[in-house]
């Protein structure tokens, strides 16, 4: 696998160093594994989290396994890598999560994180043939997360799911846009969320979202373009008159993308706490 560095120089904790990606892109990729590798596996992912912020924190050098046991091990009894084996189990099955994750479906993350045999200091790459330049983000190409449109009538629910395909369909063939998969984007078509919770499983900051109800020949969509954290960036409503339905999602598809601005397709500013 070929690896290049393009932020600061950082001692990996074994006496090499190397080049890493920013504190900020690591976490953003811990959440992503939490997510896509880990899910269900918490004793794995506290693991990797207490790994991961200590060697951010500079501290990769003491990684040691007593420390590692009695953080996350110890108990009433004091952890005992004598005769306990639970760190290097733990340390295992991590190791195989992580390389089946980044053989499949993170195949194109773009920061690479890894535990080296031998050790429990972990290891942050950036992919040289990576799409993007940190996780989840490319300057100019936003990603976009398509929310499955909700339906005001339950008759329309079918056609609302057409709508918010037809869009996902023709953002993908954008130049100026990138756009989260149909398969993580419909999981959330019955389900309760937050903004926030989306755009972690889409590792985008861009929610696209909106509702969709007909009355006679017409069929109105009122739409939002939101960040992560609540703000609306842009609304609209579109009205489309028409009886084929497959001509109005496409039709309505296309309006949506063709008024959506390209000005609030920035990357939206982390909102400050007073």
């Amino acid at each position: 696998m070929r690896l290049a560095g393009i932020a600061v120089p950082v001692d990996s904790g074994t006496g090499e160093t190397i080049h890493q990606p920013t504190p900020e892109d690591v976490r953003e990729q811990l959440e992503r594994l939490r997510i896509h590798a880990l899910v269900g596996s918490e004793k794995l992912y506290a693991f990797l989290h207490f790994v991961v912020e200590e060697a951010l924190a500079g501290r990769a050098a003491t990684l040691k396994e007593l420390v590692i046991g009695v953080e996350l091990y110890g108990g009433v009894v004091d952890y005992d890598p004598r005769i306990d084996s639970a760190v290097r189990v733990e340390a295992r099955r991590l190791r195989r999560k992580l390389a089946a994750h980044y053989a499949g479906p993170g195949r194109e993350d773009a920061v690479i994180v890894s535990i080296p045999t031998g050790g429990y200091a972990p290891r942050f790459h950036l992919r040289q043939d990576a799409p993007r330049i940190a996780a989840g983000r490319e300057p100019g190409r936003p990603m976009l997360a398509v929310l499955p449109f909700t339906a005001l009538c339950v008759h329309e629910r079918a056609f609302a799911a057409g709508v918010t395909d037809e869009i996902i369909y023709a953002a993908e063939r954008d130049t100026h846009l990138r756009v989260a998969p149909r398969a993580i984007m419909f999981q959330f078509r019955e389900s309760r969320y937050s903004l926030d919770e989306v755009a972690a499983h889409a590792g985008s900051d861009l929610v696209l979202h909106g509702t969709i109800r007909r009355v006679q020949e017409v069929h109105r969509a009122c739409v939002e373009l939101s960040s992560r954290w609540g703000q609306i960036l842009w609304s609209d409503r579109i009205d489309i008159v028409g009886e084929g339905e497959l001509d109005v999602q496409e039709r309505m598809a296309g309006a949506i993308l063709e008024r959506l601005p390209r000005d609030a397709l920035r990357e939206p500013a982390i909102p400050k706490v007073a």
